[in-house]
């Protein structure tokens, strides 16, 4: 995944069969979109996103291999291939209108105006969600239809007219508004409410859907909308039509998760939800997420090298994540100016007791329709893996800001103010002790699961407090099920409290950074943050693109040329690095450290040397050819830079030392999987690549192919009685490992095997000769969902080949064979 993903604002995160992921790459996400109404061809794909087919296929390919679409022939006598979804959506990014942004803020700054108890901060919740952008649609469908299953019983079943009455009561009874029957064909309902049920009809209409098909066995679905509203009063008429149950995609939940987690972290940035993928920025997050620190403090926390911290922390400077405070010694400290909503850190749960406990509860109690909402989302979101009380912590911090605008900075005022929310969400506040400062956070209703609600106060208390003061305070809580005492701790009284603006830097000290030491400083990653489109981040650090790489690649010519360059004089240009730059240091001419990503005026000659353990080399990549710099006789490399350029670490390409073979190289811009490197088409064979990149070298992404000559084989052992005649290998791996290429002399047969396999070890896809009267065993891994496999003599005979947990295994003869797959099972 590429820098460029670090700070994604166009996101979605899939439930897939290998556990809760990311989805980024913007063509993916618009083809899981196109596949949510069901099956459809790759030419109906690409026509209806308007890219040509040779491009889509690869995007297909990747999608299949990581679990979120599924491939599947309907119709084995025909050539079709379809794809469908394989993955459930769990939330996702939209771009906010300023309705939504406005409802919200009238929601913060009175939020008992329609609600009471937890009612009343799921009701925040779901207003604040809108507000940034933060899709959880599916979610919603999930509760009303979960719920309306809760009262199934109460309603039983009946014909379509009692079945309206009945579900008229339950309704009104659990969610405290009220609907109508305008027309029964087509069927048409009129909700009514008060004005914060607009927001909410999605959820309303989908629980009387479920509860209609429930008892009557009608399936419908929404088709049309229209507000009546008027003032406080909300009148929505919303149609529906009869409609052929639509399953949701199959996912097998028994299948083993993996053990290793890779985190990610969704968050607010400059009011829009965002989604941070990169480790060592999360690492950084945590670090500085309850007090601001030095770049010392955080290097000890992350463990990790000084010139990584640097880089990672002033990309996140100039991404809005990090703030810059200045102590009086002019000190630069580094805290977190981004909210933290939910982070992913567990597998997925997939125990649903606790889901349905709550369901009953909230079946069984009046009003309870957008508590229970609360508690959902929060328990799903935790099954799932999530660390989701950062959530609450931002509602409380965000609902202080609002009830403390424009107050004088009075700690009585503010706690007046919090003492008043948290009596409307049935808790009640004390002050424990004045030094520390000790709040305490009682639950007064012991029949209510309050957790939640005081998270929610606890992030209320912190921003509260430090908004009467102007002061960083630090918290540590202790609890127990009825109370919570939280202790404030205020630390660096001399910080300044408000971020540096951009606007302001230079007015600013440098804080006193070594002299000639070149690095990407705070002051430029505080001008490069002041400077926004619409109200983003104008300048953001990215990988660079081909063309750029060309560009960067004319400037290495110009280094031996002398050329001219025409950038405008007074241009500030910066170097990167891609991630293996954190294992070697470089060094200027002077001894001192050379700090990337770099920061330097336009037509600024920079020599380095590289200290490094490993052998490696450093340079560009362009059309999947890797080129390396070269240094001089004393191992200093010279650039002149004239734009943005990103260096890559590079590492040599060894091939065995054996005949009968075609090398084919190619490095790709992003880390790919076996299966992909298999089919991938764009191979450069090594001697064309040596002679355009002066060697051979790949990136961190690079991949070699191995392919035979004809009527020859690739072996891994001594033993020269294979019966598995394997012709082409890949390699993620630059040192491919040592292999015999024999001669096929036993007599053979050809295997066209239809979907993705692993022989002898060995990922296998198409054509494959094998010996005669063989055993072969081998693992199917085309898709996780449940298939039959078949295989298809020269004669035209089928058999079935018993398949186990992936696994298979057949006898040979002396036809060639051609074994097929097929969906089983595609609900």
């Amino acid at each position: 995944m590429g820098l460029q993903d670090e700070y994604l604002r166009n996101f979605t995160v899939l439930m897939t069969e290998k556990g809760v992921v990311p989805l980024t790459d913007p063509m993916q996400i618009a083809v899981y979109n196109s596949l949510c109404a069901g099956l459809k061809r790759p030419s109906d794909i690409a026509t209806e996103l308007g890219v040509p087919s040779s491009s889509l296929h690869f995007v297909l390919d990747k999608m299949v291999d990581a679990g979120i679409i599924i491939r599947s022939k309907p119709d084995p006598d025909k050539k079709s291939v379809y794809y469908s979804n394989l993955a459930l959506k769990i939330a996702g990014s939209f771009e906010p209108d300023d309705a939504a942004k406005e409802e919200a803020e009238d929601t913060f700054n009175d939020p008992a105006r329609y609600y009471s108890g937890m009612s009343s901060v799921a009701n925040m919740l779901d207003s604040y969600t809108s507000e940034i952008g933060l899709d959880m649609d599916r979610m919603r469908a999930n509760y009303a239809s979960d719920l309306a299953d809760a009262v199934r019983d109460r309603i039983g079943k009946c014909g379509m007219e009692d079945a309206i009455v009945r579900i008229m009561k339950e309704f009104s009874d659990i969610t405290g508004f009220k609907f109508s029957v305008f027309a029964l064909n087509p069927l048409t309902l009129v909700f009514e409410g008060d004005r914060c049920m607009r927001s909410k009809v999605d959820m309303l209409a989908t629980f009387v859907v479920r509860a209609i098909e429930n008892s009557s066995g009608r399936t419908y679905h929404i088709v049309g909308r229209e507000d009546f509203s008027n003032g406080e009063l909300a009148r929505v008429k919303v149609s529906f039509d009869r409609a052929e149950k639509v399953p949701e995609p199959y996912i097998n939940m028994s299948l083993p998760q993996t053990s290793e987690v890779h985190p990610f972290m969704m968050v607010d940035l400059d009011g829009t939800a965002g989604l941070m993928t990169s480790s060592i920025q999360i690492d950084i997050v945590d670090a500085v997420y309850e007090r601001p620190l030095c770049i010392t403090d955080i290097v000890n926390k992350v463990n990790s090298p000084r010139s990584t911290i640097t880089s990672n922390l002033l990309r996140m400077v100039e991404e809005g994540v990090i703030s810059v405070f200045y102590s009086e010694s002019g000190s630069a400290y580094y805290g977190l100016s981004c909210s933290i909503l939910m982070k992913k850190t567990r597998p997925v749960n997939r125990d649903s007791y606790e889901i349905s406990m709550l369901l009953g509860d909230v079946s069984a109690r009046k009003g309870a329709f957008m508590e229970g909402y609360l508690r959902y989302t929060m328990t799903t979101l935790k099954n799932y893996g999530f660390d989701s009380d950062y959530m609450m912590v931002v509602l409380g911090a965000k609902y202080m800001r609002a009830a403390g605008r424009g107050q004088p900075k009075n700690f009585d005022i503010f706690f007046g103010k919090m003492s008043d929310i948290a009596k409307t969400i049935g808790l009640s506040l004390n002050v424990v002790s004045v030094y520390p400062l000790t709040i305490g956070i009682n639950n007064d209703n012991a029949d209510s699961e309050m957790s939640s609600a005081m998270t929610f106060v606890k992030g209320m208390a912190h921003q509260g407090l430090e908004m009467a003061s102007s002061g960083i305070f630090v918290r540590s809580s202790e609890d127990t099920p009825e109370t919570r005492n939280i202790s404030f701790r205020e630390i660096y009284p001399a910080l300044s409290m408000t971020p540096v603006e951009g606007i302001r830097v230079e007015e600013l000290a440098d804080a006193a950074p070594a002299k000639k030491k070149r690095t990407s400083s705070v002051k430029t990653a505080l001008k490069n943050r002041s400077a926004k489109e619409n109200g983003r981040p104008a300048r953001t650090v990215r990988y660079i693109t081909g063309v750029v790489m060309l560009v960067f690649v004319a400037a290495i010519l110009l280094i031996s040329a002398g050329g001219d360059d025409n950038s405008a004089d007074g241009d500030t240009f910066t170097v990167y690095g891609d991630a293996g730059f954190s294992d070697f240091t470089l060094i200027e001419d002077d001894g001192t450290e050379l700090q990337i990503p770099l920061s330097v005026d336009a037509n600024t000659q920079v020599s380095f040397t590289i200290m490094s353990d490993s052998v490696i080399g450093i340079g560009t990549v362009s059309n999947g050819v890797a080129t390396a710099m070269q240094p001089d006789s004393d191992g200093r490399y010279t650039i002149t830079v004239s734009s943005d350029l990103e260096l890559q670490t590079l590492y040599p390409v060894s091939l065995p030392e054996t005949g009968n073979y075609t090398a084919y190289i190619y490095s790709f811009d992003d880390k790919v999987s076996e299966k992909y490197a298999y089919n991938f088409a764009g191979y450069i064979d090594a001697v064309t690549y040596a002679e355009v990149s002066g060697g051979l070298w790949v990136n961190s992404h690079g991949a070699v192919k191995i392919q035979t000559d004809d009527g020859f084989y690739i072996s891994d052992t001594e033993d020269k009685t294979d019966s598995v005649f394997i012709q082409k290998i890949v390699s993620l791996d630059p040192t491919v490992p040592d292999f015999h290429v024999r001669e096929i002399k036993s007599n053979f047969i050809t295997i066209d095997f239809s979907g993705d396999y692993i022989i002898d070890g060995r990922y296998v896809s198409g054509e494959l000769k094998v010996g005669m009267w063989k055993q072969i065993a081998g693992l199917f891994v085309s898709t996780d969902g449940p298939v039959t496999i078949t295989s298809t003599d020269a004669s035209g005979d089928v058999r079935n080949i018993n398949l186990t947990e992936g696994k298979f295994r057949f006898y040979t003869g002396n036809e060639d064979l051609k074994i097929t797959f097929n969906q089983k099972e595609l609900i």
